[in-house]
């Protein structure tokens, strides 16, 4: 039996915009407390001192994300909240 595939941040990423896509009362509480409803769709709890912005697209408006350069960001910078990151995502309580 092999390992079960590692997700990196654009699967939890997925997950959550289809579970937003199919239940509005998710996408609403995403919306309003995505650490919540982060927590509750993926089992990862984000540090509070991460801000979650969640944007939603409309037909005329669209969003580009630069992600934070990984190369930049010290040791000391992922290691504040003392957990793993999974490619952005803290795995830590």
């Amino acid at each position: 039996m092999s390992e079960p595939e590692t997700m990196q941040r654009r699967d939890y990423e997925a997950k959550l915009v289809a579970r937003a896509w199919a239940d509005e009362g998710f996408r609403e509480r995403l919306k309003a407390d995505p650490h919540a409803a982060v927590a509750e769709e993926t089992g990862i709890t984000v540090p509070e001192s991460i801000q979650i912005e969640v944007l939603e697209e409309t037909p005329d408006k669209a969003y580009l994300v630069i992600p934070a350069n990984r190369v930049t960001v010290s040791d000391e910078q992922l290691d504040v909240a003392g957990g793993d990151y999974i490619d952005g995502f803290c795995t830590c309580d």
